[in-house]
């Protein structure tokens, strides 16, 4: 399943890049928002991944918590974007 969710990640990275080139360059909403939703997912992918590492590494809670803290912060301000007019 960690795995899974690594790959994930992974494939996040070049969609999040592809989606927000299309909303630089045509200056669209619905990619906006889609990229945010994809970093957001990817970064929620992320946590179990070193959740798991962390188990073994003491030093990877730090990373982990960086991580829920980006995630919240995160859904916090796509969520604020919604109420804001594009």
């Amino acid at each position: 399943m960690v795995l899974v969710l690594f790959v994930y990640f992974l494939v996040t990275v070049p969609v999040f890049l592809a989606l927000a080139l299309v909303a630089q360059v045509s200056r669209a909403a619905w990619a906006k928002r889609a990229g945010e939703v994809v970093l957001l997912t990817g970064v929620a992918a992320l946590i179990p991944v070193v959740l798991d590492r962390a188990l073994d590494r003491p030093v990877l809670w730090l990373f982990v918590a960086l991580l829920a803290v980006a995630l919240v912060f995160g859904a916090l301000m796509h969520v604020r974007s919604y109420r804001r007019p594009s």
